[in-house]
């Protein structure tokens, strides 16, 4: 008897935990391309696999770099947006239906290098429920194998350089749109406003260095009001790590959540680059006098407020002035940075004289554009000089040539006067 239990617990054991191991395990997609190695101009197929798992309904968003490859495929249920695809697909009882392939796009090869495809969506199941997915992301050669030989003895002597400390972002996606500022690897704050509706926001992150590790918190269970999502990002030899935070207001009300400026200037010089809500840093050189700069931020809302910081006392050197807008809910922020340069007395120095020569520059050429037009106009002068004299030498000759035909009219008349007098 004892045997029996012993021999039954063991098997209820060993199913209890089989079946712990397979509930936690996640669904994948997976990306899989038909060729390693392409040809410029070539094209390809491209297919976004699941691990044959069940779903009733999915919206996939497949980006790609648009500058390599380009989308050729035409589908009712794709819709292709700058740089990413979107595929939709519900079952048509409203049931779970097993997938393996879900979707094939075909794209052409544009230009040589590694393209890098990933994948992020939302899938649920028959009662409305999100189902947890893991993505993957793949990469494809263009180019020919000596090229490409060249390009990867190229890629992974770079890679070695930087493949022990290197944190960056390569892409970073989310789901859901109106994200600013666009993503750069060097920028770590961004901002995202969402509805009521919206629980989860699915985040692609994938670094530059492809061994570097990633960690995702904060994307699940997005509560009303003001959310904080970290991304992550530890090298691969551990030694530095970067995080990547997206700023997220849920509301009801986006209006009351806008934190965009309208304007934003400043006092004698040009941003760079030109002004736009959806870029948050910028930078400006000014001499070696200034102190200070006078800043002019209006906001969208007229109930957001503005606060700027940092933008007296300015050192020799590098600078960051911050100017942080507050939403009419008092809960979104948002912070637009101007790192000013302020250069030191050798700097001036050198941008005086530089400016003396450009503006010296600018005055020859003014110069030579006044004498030209003054040739051109003594050319005309000349010329109509000439008409009048010529003009003048014409009217004395008809003139003198009137005079004599008078002189003659008179002649034939007082001639003809004279031969009547006599016959009478």
């Amino acid at each position: 008897m004892k045997i029996k239990f012993f021999i039954t617990s063991f098997i209820i054991t060993i199913f209890t935990i089989a079946f712990c191991i397979c509930s936690n395990a996640k669904s994948k997609v997976t990306l899989n391309i038909n060729e390693d190695i392409l040809e410029n101009g070539e094209e390809f197929s491209l297919s976004i696999n699941a691990n044959d798992f069940e779903t009733a309904a999915c919206t996939i968003e497949i980006y790609y770099d648009k500058e390599k490859v380009e989308c050729i495929s035409e589908m009712d249920n794709i819709n292709v947006l700058d740089n990413k695809v979107i595929y939709t697909w519900v079952s048509d009882t409203g049931n779970n239906k097993e997938i393996d392939e879900i979707l094939k796009i075909n794209f052409k090869a544009k230009q040589d290098g590694i393209a890098t495809f990933a994948a992020t969506g939302e899938f649920y199941n028959q009662k409305g429920k999100e189902q947890e997915i893991e993505y993957e992301s793949t990469d494809i050669k263009i180019g020919s194998e000596d090229s490409n030989n060249e390009n990867n003895i190229d890629t992974e002597s770079k890679e070695e350089n930087i493949s022990l400390n290197n944190a960056d972002l390569d892409i970073m996606r989310v789901n859901i749109e109106g994200i600013s500022p666009n993503f750069h690897k060097n920028i770590t704050e961004y901002y995202l406003i969402v509805d009521e509706t919206i629980k989860k926001i699915n985040i692609t992150a994938i670094p530059l260095n492809k061994e570097a590790k990633v960690e995702i918190t904060g994307n699940e269970n997005i509560k009303n009001g003001y959310n904080k999502i970290e991304i992550q990002v530890t090298s691969k030899d551990n030694s530095n790590k970067k995080k990547y935070v997206i700023n997220v207001t849920k509301t009801s009300n986006p209006e009351k959540a806008n934190t965009n400026l309208e304007i934003l200037a400043i006092e004698g010089f040009t941003l760079d680059p030109e002004f736009n809500n959806n870029i948050t840093t910028y930078s400006i050189k000014v001499p070696n006098s200034y102190k200070k700069v006078n800043i002019l931020a209006i906001p969208e809302s007229t109930k957001a407020k503005v606060e700027i910081k940092k933008n007296e006392e300015l050192q020799v050197g590098n600078n960051t002035v911050e100017i942080k807008v507050t939403a009419e809910n008092g809960i979104t922020t948002k912070i637009y940075d101007i790192e000013v340069y302020r250069r030191n007395e050798k700097e001036d120095e050198v941008a005086k004289q530089e400016q003396e020569k450009s503006e010296e520059i600018s005055e020859k050429v003014l110069e030579e554009k006044q004498a030209n037009n003054d040739i051109s106009n003594n050319s005309s002068s000349e010329n109509n000089t000439n008409d009048i004299e010529i003009n003048g030498n014409n009217i004395d000759y008809i003139m003198i040539i009137g005079t004599l035909l008078s002189c003659a009219t008179i002649f034939i008349v007082t001639v003809k006067i004279i031969k009547n007098k006599k016959k009478k």
